[in-house]
């Protein structure tokens, strides 16, 4: 969308990050099978962990061994994810700080029991048919990214738990043979669009957050900046969600981002579940507020649900401690939010 205009909102919210905080441990949530070449599997290279994939840390990016020898680079990366249990929806993945473009790879989503989704084709699990929201076209279920960075598909809703995302080489079968496949973050999870659009006095900001400025004696002033804004450490390891591939970190917009929003008259059913004992009830307090524990895990946010622009994609967090709930009417309430961006 043009100029960043808003329209209606949409939040894509991880579910592994979730059952972590609530008690599950990553070896319980997340596998990435060993490199083993008689069953055609190539694994994490030495050095890098199981966590690395799911850390909510783009920047910190998992390295597969898959340009090591002509054998694992026609070999194929298989994940596991567990939500312990199959009522939790999922319809969205997003494969965040990648470089599957120089790494010469391609992926596919499926589900099923633990068995179907480690076999590499999830035989006898379902693959899903995904829909590309960033950076990347379909073909056969198989998503092929057109370039390094950020990749978020969505596909229709599904209840099991346990999801697999394996990755392929896409030149002929092959990854490539000089650059290892990275990727700094893997989300997974139920997307939520807002019942319908904001008030119209929504607040834009851009902040630059880590600035220190000193004031002498004589009044001159020195400053000092740690960060300003979203990594690039290469074309093949950025912060999400800019392609600025052109001209490295002089091609950032800096400063976080945030937005302070409004959403009045709400229907109570779209506030808080009909059970607030029980969940998957499509509300603002089930699929975001309980979701990430407030403002404690990231998320993805974009101020229109429809766009397929990167630049209307933030990586973001809740910037309130509490959501405030404000009847204004019989089963109508009004509700305010900060998002926040994280870098």
């Amino acid at each position: 969308m043009a100029n960043l205009n808003i329209r209606t909102p949409r939040f894509y919210v991880d579910r592994i990050n979730y059952i972590l905080n609530r008690g599950r441990t990553i070896s319980q949530s997340c596998e990435i099978q060993a490199t083993s070449t008689s069953n055609n599997i190539v694994g994490l290279k030495t050095g890098s962990e199981v966590s690395d994939l799911i850390d909510m840390r783009p920047l910190n990016q998992a390295t597969f061994n898959t340009s090591a020898t002509p054998t694992t680079q026609a070999d194929t990366v298989v994940t596991r994810f567990d939500f312990a249990f199959g009522s939790y929806v999922t319809n969205f993945v997003a494969i965040l700080n990648h470089n599957m473009t120089s790494a010469d790879a391609k992926f596919s989503i499926g589900y099923g029991s633990e068995e179907q989704v480690e076999t590499i084709g999830f035989t006898g699990g379902t693959v899903v048919t995904p829909s590309v929201k960033l950076n990347g076209a379909e073909s056969s279920n198989i998503v092929t990214p057109q370039s390094d960075g950020h990749t978020l598909v969505t596909f229709n809703s599904a209840g099991s738990s346990d999801w697999g995302i394996q990755f392929q080489g896409s030149n002929g079968g092959n990854f490539d043979e000089t650059n290892d496949l990275k990727i700094g973050c893997i989300l997974i999870g139920e997307l939520y669009d807002m019942p319908h659009s904001p008030d119209l006095s929504v607040k834009r900001s851009i902040e630059f957050d880590k600035q220190k400025i000193q004031e002498s004696l004589g009044g001159q002033r020195f400053s000092t900046m740690s960060s300003f804004g979203k990594g690039y450490a290469s074309d093949q390891s950025k912060s999400p969600f800019h392609d600025y591939t052109s001209n490295g970190a002089r091609g950032l917009y800096g400063g976080r981002m945030s937005y302070d929003m409004k959403f009045s008259f709400l229907n109570s059913t779209d506030v808080m579940p009909d059970d607030y004992s029980s969940f998957n009830d499509n509300s603002v307090v089930d699929d975001l507020w309980n979701a990430t524990h407030g403002r404690h895990t990231p998320f993805i946010f974009t101020q229109d649900g429809t766009s397929t622009s990167e630049s209307d994609y933030l990586f973001a967090r809740f910037g309130q401690d509490s959501l405030q709930m404000n009847q204004v009417a019989q089963d109508m309430f009004d509700v305010s939010m900060k998002i926040e961006e994280e870098f």
